[in-house]
């Protein structure tokens, strides 16, 4: 090998001990970078396994403490995990036992459940989703879901999760304003205590879920309550209940609970024997009084086929109700003893119209009757005593004349009879009629001895009435102020006042008086104070009819000896 071979050999060394040297340096820079993008990757992958556990530690603390219950389940309904709240709700422990969700799900819902689980699945979610599910402890529950559909990395549903919220209360509550709301206003204005009953008893079944409700009502004079109402009833041609149920108070369920005033939930009525089979027996009762100021009206009585069917939110919500009923029945009870009152008046009117005609048919042939014979003995009187005046004695023409005053007597008597039943018969037509005008008149046509002054002191008022029936009850009062006025100097006065809804007249004189006991007495019919049979006691009576025909009042003030005041009163409507 020559020199030149050898110095390229040399330098061929040279730059390959340089570059191995090159590479070695490189190769220990990328290593320590290696190195420390190692140390960096590790750090940070410390880092995210303690994210990851306080994120899981939270996502666990958010699912065992949410308010509202939460279920995670395969698709199959299987459920997987549930938080403590959902725990409660259903009243299971799903990791002590299998439970698939069909099982929760209220049988008349089933169909409406299983389409909305489809449509889940369609759709990956569904909101406000409401329905009943049956708990363990707790019975039938309202809930509301919203849920979704857990993805694998693939993005294919493998599970579902939902927070299920228990809106029992809430939709109690909404129901319950809703029936009161609905039951006042089915009830305003009514009168019909029927119908007012039926209203009830249909509104308050369609709100507790029952086909039998009854109402009843206190009937005091039968110390009882009695149906007026039922869902379902029977009705008769009047509108009333076919053989409604009658219940002595104190009596079973419904009779204790209105002799106490406290409404009850009967769990299972086999277990009480205050319980009273009517048509059919049921398991479960609720009853509540209806009570106005503290006072019994009626009660509230409903049933059903289940046992412990009834709650006390219902229990609540009914004593709300009968509450606000109770002033309507109330009022419904006083119409009801106004009509029949009324109803009985009406009869009571047609019976006495129908007397007072026979009455008047009856005065008027007793009149006829009577009459006739009293002429024919009139005349044969008059006949006798003239064919045989100059043979009769002194004795017995005396005899004739006290025979025939008798006679005119009792023409008289028969006379005002007919005058007096034929008051209440008037079909005279009302006319205005000047009362002054018509005391002058009587002034003129009855016979005031020189002794006796009339006095009107002030103008009497014009009334719409009878002129007849006031000319009768004038001169009767002024005849009998004239006839029994025993003093040299007497008077009759005339007066009257005019009062707010009335006349007030008043007939005084100062004759003999009238002793206190015989006031009242002096009204009724053939009472007289005159011992000498001069007065048929028809006239005062006549007075005190017409008078009350005009809704008026007759009294007397009077001091024996030294005279008399008759005042009366007629109405300014007649």
């Amino acid at each position: 090998m020559d020199n030149n071979e050898h110095r390229l050999l040399l330098r061929k060394l040279e730059r390959e001990k340089a570059a191995r040297k090159q590479a070695e340096k490189i190769l220990e820079d990328k290593a320590a970078e290696l190195y420390q993008r190692t140390e960096q990757l590790h750090e940070a992958n410390e880092k995210l396994e303690v994210l990851l556990g306080e994120r899981d530690s939270q996502l666990q603390g958010i699912f065992e403490n949410i308010v509202d219950a939460y279920v995670v389940m395969d698709l199959g309904g299987n459920i997987l995990r549930m938080n403590e709240a959902a725990n409660k709700l259903f009243g299971f422990d799903h990791e002590l036992e299998k439970v698939n969700v069909t099982s929760l799900i209220y049988p008349e819902d089933y169909v409406y459940a299983m389409e909305s689980f489809k449509a889940l699945t369609e759709k990956g979610y569904f909101t406000n989703y409401q329905a009943r599910v049956l708990t363990r402890q707790q019975g039938v529950r309202w809930v509301q879901i919203n849920a979704s559909v857990v993805l694998d990395n693939k993005k294919r549903p493998i599970a579902a999760q939902g927070i299920v919220r228990d809106i029992t209360d809430q939709l109690n509550k909404a129901n319950a304003l809703a029936f009161i709301s609905e039951v006042s206003q089915c009830i305003l204005g009514k009168v019909n205590l029927i119908e007012i009953g039926t209203a009830i008893a249909k509104r308050v079944a369609d709100f507790l879920g029952t086909n039998d409700c009854i109402v009843y009502i206190k009937r005091p004079e039968m110390n009882a309550l009695q149906q007026i109402s039922a869902v379902g009833a029977k009705l008769n041609d009047y509108g009333t209940i076919v053989n409604p149920i009658e219940i002595p108070l104190g009596k079973g369920i419904v009779g204790t609970v209105a002799k106490s005033g406290i409404g009850e939930i009967i769990p299972d009525t086999t277990a009480d024997n205050r319980y009273i089979v009517d048509d059919a027996i049921r398991l479960s009762e609720i009853t509540v009084p209806i009570l106005l100021n503290g006072e019994l009206v009626g009660v509230i009585d409903a049933e059903h086929q289940s046992k412990n069917y009834f709650t006390e939110f219902q229990l609540g919500t009914l004593n709300t109700v009968s509450n606000l009923v109770a002033l309507q029945l109330n009022s419904a009870l006083d119409f009801e003893a106004r009509k029949k009152s009324e109803m009985r008046n009406v009869k009571l009117l047609r019976q006495l119209e129908r007397s007072n005609n026979e009455l008047s048919e009856y005065a008027h042939v007793v009149s006829h009757d009577l009459k006739s014979p009293l002429r024919s003995i009139n005349a044969l009187t008059a006949w006798i005593r003239e064919d045989n005046f100059d043979t009769l004695n002194t004795k017995s023409k005396e005899h004739f004349d006290l025979l025939e005053s008798t006679i005119d007597k009792m023409e008289k008597l028969i006379s005002n009879v007919l005058k007096y039943a034929a008051i209440d018969q008037s079909d005279e037509d009302f006319s205005v009629v000047d009362t002054g005008e018509l005391v002058c008149d009587i002034v003129k046509t009855i016979y005031i001895p020189s002794r006796i002054e009339v006095q009107i002191p002030k103008r009497l008022p014009v009334v719409l009435a009878s002129r007849v029936m006031l000319q009768q009850l004038f001169q009767n009062l002024m005849v009998n102020a004239i006839k029994y006025n025993d003093k040299e100097k007497g008077f009759v006065r005339i007066c009257s006042e005019d009062k707010e809804t009335f006349y007030q007249f008043s007939v005084t004189d100062n004759g003999q008086g009238i002793p206190p006991e015989y006031h009242e007495k002096i009204f009724k019919i053939f009472q007289s104070l005159n011992p000498d049979g001069e007065s048929n006691g028809l006239g005062l009576a006549l007075v005190k009819k017409v008078v009350e025909f005009y809704d008026g009042e007759v009294w007397l003030e009077s001091t024996p000896g030294e005279g008399t005041t008759f005042y009366f009163t007629l109405s300014k409507k007649k």
